[in-house]
């Protein structure tokens, strides 16, 4: 966990609040795991990021969702189940919050889902033109579009092809978890095909898989491979995570994805 000099600091002032010699402990703590991790389990940091104003504005996205899939892994662990989603999108109890609760307590995962959360709060589009034959072709690709992503896919070169994978199953993964009860509206194509929680498993887990035979270093590719083995728990992670904690903040971070995708 890489921390910003300003979360580092947003950090300390909030759980060291018997001491006031803030840079001396930053110098202390700087760079190491071992030190920091307590202090981002303790729950007055949760505390003040739920309920002080001005957190949203001092802590980055980073940091706040480190300290919130960490809250949810420990709720998880004391629940018996977690509320899923059917194909339909009715609401059904699942009884495994523990085996989510102990997938998020795996740290290069839990720190993989830390950043494809953070990929989200900002998202791009651009116009991308190609030649098919004599004539030539243009779309406007947004990188929150699983349509446009494995369109995009089609046209780079073979090395460039992993870290589109990737995306496509970040897509799949994100739309599924932060978004289940819109996944259909949102996953619509141009031919207005709309995909079921079922389709975002299924896509997710086989791009999950073709990202992970072909990246570097091992350890990702090693991640990458538990996500598509795991890919419904830590979907129904990222569910308790949307509906206990994100709720009110999905506008301020998360545009919806169908206000992010631009005309055809």
């Amino acid at each position: 966990m890489h921390l910003s000099e300003s979360d580092l600091r947003f950090v300390v002032e909030t759980v060291a609040t018997r001491r006031r010699d803030y840079d001396h402990i930053i110098r202390l703590v700087r760079g190491k795991d071992d030190l920091i991790e307590p202090m981002l389990e303790d729950p007055s940091l949760m505390e003040r990021l739920q309920h002080d104003p001005t957190a949203l504005v001092l802590a980055s996205p980073r940091l706040m969702f480190a300290v919130l899939l960490r809250r949810v892994r420990r709720d998880l662990a004391g629940q018996s189940f977690v509320l899923d989603r059917d194909a339909r999108g009715r609401r059904i109890p699942v009884f495994e919050a523990a085996q989510a609760g102990q997938l998020l307590g795996e740290p290069p995962l839990r720190e993989y889902l830390v950043g494809m959360l953070c990929s989200f709060v900002r998202t791009r589009s651009s116009l991308v033109c190609w030649q098919e034959g004599r004539a030539w072709r243009e779309r406007q690709l947004s990188d929150v579009d699983m349509d446009d992503m494995m369109v995009l896919c089609q046209l780079v070169e073979t090395p460039f092809k992993p870290r589109l994978y990737q995306r496509i199953a970040d897509i799949a993964l994100f739309l599924s978890g932060i978004y289940p009860q819109h996944a259909v509206r949102a996953g619509r194509s141009r031919r207005e095909i709309g995909r079921t929680l079922p389709d975002y498993e299924r896509e997710g887990r086989r791009f999950y898989t073709l990202a992970a035979r072909e990246t570097e270093p091992a350890g990702t590719a090693r991640v990458l491979e538990s996500l598509s083995e795991k890919f419904t728990l830590a979907r129904e992670a990222l569910n308790a995570l949307s509906d206990h904690y994100l709720s009110p903040l999905r506008d301020r971070y998360f545009r919806h994805p169908a206000a992010e995708r631009p005309p055809r």
